[in-house]
C-alpha cells in the first residue's frame, strides 16, 4: 500500500491531532488533497472514548466520504487512518471500535454476530484452526479488484492522547520508528510468549506455525514461557495477559508490533488491565487492543501470522487486516504504513520542466531495481493527487490547472500477490 491510497483525518477542534497528522503526512509524503479536517464537540479532543453510531455517521463517516468523492480521490483510496483527538469506540448494541464501524462503513452485523465473533473479514488470511486453511499475503490492491464494490474499508488510530493514553512526542516518537523502519530488512526476534494466564491459550496454537514460516522468510521466532527481559533485539512480542511490564524490554526494533490478549487493552476509559499505550510508551512501534469485553477469542485478536504477513512487504495495516479473521472491537495504533521488508528500488522522474510551462509536456517514469527479475507492471501518475494517466510516457495536461506550483507523483507498481510500489513526487510550475 502506498501514500497516496491512504485517507489521513484529524479533529479541526484539536491542535494536537491536526499537528500529529500533518507532520505525519510530511514524514509519508502523503498528497496534502488526503487529508481531511473534521469538526467534533470538544469532548473528543479532550479524550472521551465513546461515540454514538448515528453521530459517528454524522460527523466522521458521511463528511469524509463526501470529501474524497468532491476531490475526485475516492478511485484509490484504500483504507483511512485516525488522527488523535478522535473516540475510539462506537456504542451499538454489542460495542464496537471506530475501526470496526469505519470497517464497515457504519452498517455493523448484529449484536450477536459481534459478541460471537460470526462475523468474517474477507481479508483473513487465516489460518482458523491449526492445521486449518492459510491464504499467501496480497496487498490492498489485490483484494479490492477481487472483492470489488464489497472492499471493506480497513482503517487503523496513529495514537491515543487522552487519559492513560500517550503523549504527542510519544504518538511521534512511535510514528517515526515505523518511517525508520521501512527496507531494513532487520534482524531482530519475534518472541511469541506463553503464559499461564487464562487468555494466553487461545492464541498459543498459531505461535509454532508461525515461527516454522518466519523461518522460511528468514526471521528469527521463539516460543517461550519467558518474557524478554533485558533483550535489545525485540521485532515482535505477543503475549497474553492482563498487566504488562514492556519497560523490562531494554530495545525493541523500529517497526516492531508487541501486544497482550486482554479485554480492556484498548478501554482507556477503565483503569483495570494494562493499557496497549504502554507498549507504545517504551518503544513499540505498534499495538493492539480491544475497546470493550471480547472473551478470550482469537478471532478478534491479531493472529501470530501478522509477522508473516509483514516479512513478505505488506505493511503494518495490511498485515493487521490479514491477521484479524473479526476486526470490529479492535483498536489499532500506529503507523499504518510501516513496511521493513519493503523493496529496495527506485523510480525517477524524467525529462519535468525545470521552468515554469504553459503548453502539455511529456514525462517519463525511469527505474532503478535492486533485483532485476522482479518486474513492474504498472506505472500511475497523479497531479495534486488525483490520477491523470497511466503508462512509463505521459502527456500533462496544463490547460485545466491554476497558475503556481503543482504536486507530481508517479507510482511503479511490482507484479505479484504483494504488489510492491514505488513512488517519486516532484513539483512543476504552470505559467
Amino acid at each position: 500500500m502506498g501514500p497516496h491510497e491512504l485517507l489521513v483525518l484529524a479533529n479541526e477542534n484539536s491542535e494536537g491531532s491536526v499537528t500529529i497528522a500533518r507532520r505525519y503526512m510530511e514524514w509519508r509524503r502523503i498528497p496534502p488533497s488526503n487529508l481531511v479536517l473534521l469538526k467534533l464537540p470538544a469532548p473528543y479532543a479532550e479524550g472521551q472514548t465513546g461515540m454514538g453510531l448515528d453521530e459517528f455517521k454524522r460527523l466522521i463517516l458521511n463528511p469524509a466520504s463526501k470529501a474524497v468523492r468532491q476531490r475526485g480521490i475516492d478511485d484509490h483510496i484504500l483504507a483511512w487512518v485516525y488522527s488523535t483527538g478522535f473516540p475510539t469506540r462506537i456504542d451499538t448494541p454489542e460495542r464496537i471500535s471506530i475501526l470496526g464501524a469505519t470497517f464497515l462503513r457504519g452498517e455493523p452485523p448484529v449484536a450477536e454476530a459481534i459478541l460471537k465473533a460470526q462475523y468474517a473479514s474477507p481479508l483473513f488470511a487465516g489460518p482458523e484452526w491449526l492445521r486449518g486453511t492459510i491464504s499467501a499475503p496480497q496487498t490492498f490492491d489485490q483484494y479490492a479488484k477481487w472483492i470489488n464494490r464489497d472492499m471493506p474499508l480497513p482503517s487503523m488510530m496513529l495514537g491515543y492522547t487522552g487519559e492513560r493514553g500517550n503523549t504527542g512526542e510519544e504518538v511521534a516518537s512511535a510514528l517515526w520508528k515505523g518511517v525508520q523502519s521501512d527496507r531494513t530488512h532487520p534482524t531482530g526476534t519475534v518472541y511469541f510468549v506463553t503464559t499461564g494466564d487464562k487468555r494466553s491459550p487461545c492464541r498459543e496454537w498459531q505461535y509454532e506455525g508461525a515461527k516454522r514460516e518466519l523461518a522460511q522468510k528468514g526471521v528469527a521466532a521463539v516460543v517461550t514461557a519467558s518474557f524478554p527481559e533485558g533483550k535489545r533485539d525485540v521485532l515482535g512480542l505477543m503475549t497474553g495477559t492482563a498487566s504488562v511490564k514492556p519497560g523490562r524490554v531494554k530495545g525493541y526494533v523500529p517497526g516492531s508490533l508487541a501486544e497482550h490478549l486482554t479485554s480492556f487493552a484498548g478501554a482507556f476509559e477503565q483503569a483495570s488491565q494494562s493499557k496497549m499505550s504502554l507498549w507504545i510508551r517504551d518503544g513499540a512501534t505498534l499495538s493492539a487492543g480491544t475497546v470493550t469485553e471480547p472473551r478470550a477469542m482469537y478471532h478478534k485478536f491479531p493472529t501470530a501470522r501478522f509477522y508473516v504477513y509483514y516479512a513478505q512487504g505488506c505493511t503494518a495495516i495490511e498485515s493487521f487486516y490479514q491477521a484479524l479473521r473479526c476486526p470490529l472491537q479492535i483498536l489499532l495504533l500506529g503507523d499504518p504504513l510501516a513496511s521493513p521488508w519493503a523493496v529496495s528500488d527506485e523510480v525517477v522522474l524524467a525529462e519535468l520542466p525545470v521552468a515554469p510551462v504553459s503548453v502539455p509536456f511529456v514525462v517519463s517514469a525511469l527505474l532503478k531495481r535492486s533485483d532485476p527479475m522482479r518486474f513492474y507492471s504498472r506505472y500511475l501518475w497523479l497531479v495534486d493527487g488525483r490520477v491523470v494517466g497511466e503508462g512509463k510516457r505521459l502527456q500533462i495536461e496544463t490547460a485545466g490547472l491554476t497558475p503556481g506550483a503543482h504536486q507530481l507523483r508517479v507510482v511503479a507498481y511490482s507484479t505479484g500477490l504483494v504488489r510492491h510500489q514505488i513512488f517519486a513526487v516532484e513539483e512543476f510550475t504552470v505559467q
